[in-house]
């Protein structure tokens, strides 16, 4: 049934410009989520992406939700317009600048809400005139299921605000206990305050942890398939920055 879950996903990609990512997923992610689980997933990413008016109104609402917590961007509707240069052709420090902001949109959709907008790739980012930065995401979007979230805002909080008890409260929330010391691989040894990513570091830390979950048997949850996205849209959009961020600033600033 996992390869029948793979298709879903791949409908739900289907004539997307990020099609790509499954095939940059760890193929071990389709089979540690039980397999009914990750269907059921995967028709929900597909039902979301087919529903314009829903997405619509999430978006209105992840966006209302980035401007109360006062983070400068605008979450806009339809295509990139043209003419506009991509986010690596700006100047480090505006570099730093916007991808201190996405950090903070992440961060933001896990701390502040129920649903997220999961599609940070950075062609669909544009830093406009004034400092704003523009976001016109794809209509893929996750309304998280509780018991997830709050496992996975442990998880941050611990990690990041280095708090032991909360980091591992948040691994038994997720069915992840034994398994801290591979999470920090993934996470990255950086300091939080100094952090630079690297899409293939991630990717391999990624895998590496799904093959251990499926070598023991370990079943996970059905929302860790649209984190995995999100993640990996976030971090090959960091690491196209080049620059260091403050993961931790981004983390504390969201709650």
């Amino acid at each position: 049934m996992a390869g029948g879950a793979r298709k879903i996903v791949g409908m739900a990609l289907r004539g997307t410009s990020w099609s790509h990512l499954l095939d940059y997923a760890s193929p071990a992610l389709f089979d540690v989520i039980p397999a009914r689980a990750l269907l059921a997933q995967s028709r929900e990413l597909f039902s979301n992406r087919s529903d314009s008016k829903r997405f619509s109104q999430v978006r209105e609402r992840v966006g209302a939700v980035l401007q109360e917590r006062g983070i400068d961007v605008q979450v806009l509707h339809g295509p990139r317009p043209g003419g506009e240069a991509p986010l690596t052709e700006h100047p480090e420090q505006i570099r730093s600048d916007i991808g201190q902001r996405i950090l903070e949109i992440f961060f933001t959709q896990i701390f502040a809400g129920q649903e997220a907008l999961l599609d940070l790739r950075a062609e669909n980012f544009v830093a406009a005139e004034g400092g704003a930065l523009h976001w016109r995401p794809g209509a893929l979007y996750i309304h998280w299921q509780p018991e997830f979230l709050e496992g996975l805002r442990e998880l941050y909080r611990g990690f990041y605000l280095d708090d032991d008890t909360r980091f591992d409260a948040g691994l038994q929330q997720l069915n992840m206990a034994g398994s801290g010391d591979a999470l920090r691989n993934l996470l990255g040894r950086d300091d939080p305050r100094n952090t630079r990513f690297d899409i293939d570091s991630f990717h391999e830390n990624f895998h590496e942890l799904f093959v251990s979950y499926r070598d023991r048997g370990v079943p996970l949850h059905r929302n860790f398939l649209p984190l995995g996205v999100s993640l990996m849209c976030l971090y090959s959009t960091l690491d196209s920055l080049g620059v260091s961020l403050d993961v931790r600033a981004a983390v504390d600033g969201a709650q």
